[in-house]
């Protein structure tokens, strides 16, 4: 009789009822899988059962983990046969060896030596020739040897495999899994990513609904209301396991965590860029996951076909780096933060904070300088601003700058490019002076360096006056280096920055008028709102606002003279 066919499955059984129960437990890693067939899950079950059938062993259940390291006891499988260990319902626990039952030789101990004998269960490694129903002197002492050989297995492993993944990521071929929900593996080549047809244009909807100012919890609702599947029950629909171990998989399929919806949004990847080492693993012991710093990821660029544009994305991520809520008032209609994260004092330079209040019925949003009543170092100036003034001007200025870019474009992007030229030429002129000062001078140094290495050869100078000079220079070099590399940058970017106008342009000219602020049109064409300090007092109070552009900056058209809608 072919036992294999006839031992069910842990979770085909009603184990509440059974007691006496054989567990037989097989595990099989990825790792593992480089062994061959001597592993196999098939190959450890059939060996398993014929030690069944010779030792008599009763209520025989199979229990396994297909695909978990075995440094890892957070196993499904497992977890569930030492529940019904600590149960005292399991009277047999049979692996082919020790190393199935786990990597760790601490955990495999603490099974071994006291779980296992405190619960009366007879434990067999086949091949190890463990029984404890037949102990002997070798055995005592070979078990913690085999159980530290094991785990010295698993840390080499790792070691190697982590090689392995770090050359891999480094030249550039993708070292994740699994695609990013919205792509798919291309079925004539798997290491290539080709769009999902349906997710796509749900992360499509996710980046369009946070750019038109929807907090997480607006599009969680949306997606749920509209009985979009979330990422891992989008991924059995179409056949594939889901990716993490949560337990609402199908009890919730439409409910989408505030984490997945971040993390959605935060990926590079949806711009059609590959992003290596953007997580590791803490040993190879714990495979929970942490993030590395964004300096030590791998962008390698245009790798696959983008769902996002760079302009979408750009928008996005300065929207979400600012807190759009008061709890008092979230989500009540008329307390929106419009300018979150765009307004700045003109005193201090630290962002006003948004402060929604509602007094008699009646609205009294306003924004107030963060500095302000600091105890150290905090802004002398007490201004505020209403919501509603600050609405009327930057509407009336928005209104201004759009009708005079589509009046006559010609002269308005000449206009530009001369306020573009005219800052570029003046910040460009002192950086370039002072950039060819620091590598004259960085020259400079290493001649004197060389002058003092051949004078204490020569005996001119002591060893000891040697190594203080030199320190000297080389610390000054250092600092040469870095101010160089600094205005390198700086004037790098500047250039990049002479060439944005067309984005500007492209940008402002999808409006053609301004019927009502939003708050995609606001962070479309707004980087920041400086507030300066107001003049006069109580009805004579008037602020000055000026409005800076993404990309072009603070336009010299725009009035200077204080506004009185501020009062």
């Amino acid at each position: 009789m072919n036992r294999t066919l006839t031992i069910s499955d842990y979770r085909q059984v009603d184990t509440s009822k059974l007691s006496d129960i054989t567990v037989v437990y097989c595990r099989l890693s990825q790792d593992d899988g480089l062994d061959g067939d001597s592993n196999s899950i098939i190959n450890q079950k059939k060996i398993l059962l014929d030690v069944v059938a010779r030792e008599k062993l009763p209520n025989p259940v199979l229990f396994v983990d297909d695909g978990f390291s075995g440094t890892n006891f957070d196993r499904p499988a497992i977890s569930e046969a030492l529940r019904l260990v600590e149960n005292r319902q399991v009277s047999n626990f049979i692996v082919k060896d020790l190393s199935r039952l786990g990597r760790s030789y601490i955990k495999v101990g603490q099974l071994t030596e006291i779980t296992f004998p405190s619960f009366d269960v007879r434990f067999i490694a086949l091949n190890d020739g463990v029984d404890s129903n037949k102990p002997n002197e070798t055995n005592s002492i070979f078990l913690p040897i085999k159980s530290l050989m094991d785990e010295m297995y698993a840390a080499d492993t790792s070691k190697k495999i982590r090689a392995v993944v770090q050359s891999k990521a480094r030249a550039g071929e993708r070292v994740t899994v699994n695609p990013p929900y919205g792509y798919l593996k291309d079925p004539s080549n798997p290491k290539n990513w080709i769009i999902d047809p349906v997710t796509s244009e749900v992360v499509k909807r996710i980046f369009q609904e946070a750019k038109s100012g929807k907090s997480l919890s607006e599009i969680s609702k949306g997606l749920e209301s509209d009985k979009v599947f979330k990422p891992d029950r989008h991924r059995i629909e179409i056949g594939l396991k889901p990716i993490s171990a949560s337990s609402n998989v199908e009890s919730l399929p439409y409910f989408w965590t505030r984490e997945t919806l971040s993390a959605i949004l935060g990926r590079e990847e949806y711009l059609g860029h590959t992003v290596n080492l953007r997580t590791r693993t803490k040993s190879y012991k714990d495979k929970c996951k942490v993030d590395n710093p964004k300096e030590d990821w791998l962008i390698f660029k245009n790798t696959h076909e983008a769902i996002i544009d760079q302009e979408t994305f750009d928008i996005v991520q300065k929207m979400r780096s600012h807190k759009r809520s008061n709890q008092r008032y979230k989500n009540r209609a008329g307390h929106e933060n419009l300018f979150a994260g765009l307004i700045f004092c003109g005193t201090c330079g630290r962002k006003h904070y948004f402060c929604p209040q509602e007094k008699n019925g009646l609205n009294h949003d306003h924004y107030k300088c963060s500095g302000y009543r600091k105890p150290i170092d905090g802004c002398e100036n007490p201004h505020y601003i209403q919501k509603s003034s600050l609405i009327d001007i930057v509407s009336g200025k928005l209104r201004q700058t759009i009708q005079e870019a589509h009046f006559d474009q010609e002269a308005f992007l000449k206009k530009l490019e001369q306020q573009s030229q005219a800052q570029f030429n003046k910040d460009n002129k002192r950086q370039r002076q002072q950039l060819q000062k620091d590598e004259h001078r960085s020259k400079e140094i290493d001649n004197i360096i060389q002058k003092l290495y051949e004078d204490n050869l020569l005996g001119k100078i002591s060893d000891e006056r040697f190594v203080k000079l030199s320190r000297s220079y080389e610390e000054e070099q250092h600092q040469l280096q870095t101010s160089i590399s600094g205005l390198t940058e700086k004037i790098a970017k500047e250039q990049e920055d002479s060439l944005n106008i067309s984005k500007f342009i492209a940008r402002i000219s999808k409006y053609t008028e301004l019927p009502e602020l939003t708050v995609e049109i606001v962070n479309e064409l707004i980087d920041k709102i400086v507030i300066h300090k107001p003049t006069g007092t109580k009805r004579n109070r008037i602020i000055q606002v000026d409005i800076y552009y993404n990309f072009i900056g603070k336009l010299n058209n725009e009035k200077s003279e204080p506004n009185e809608l501020a009062r």
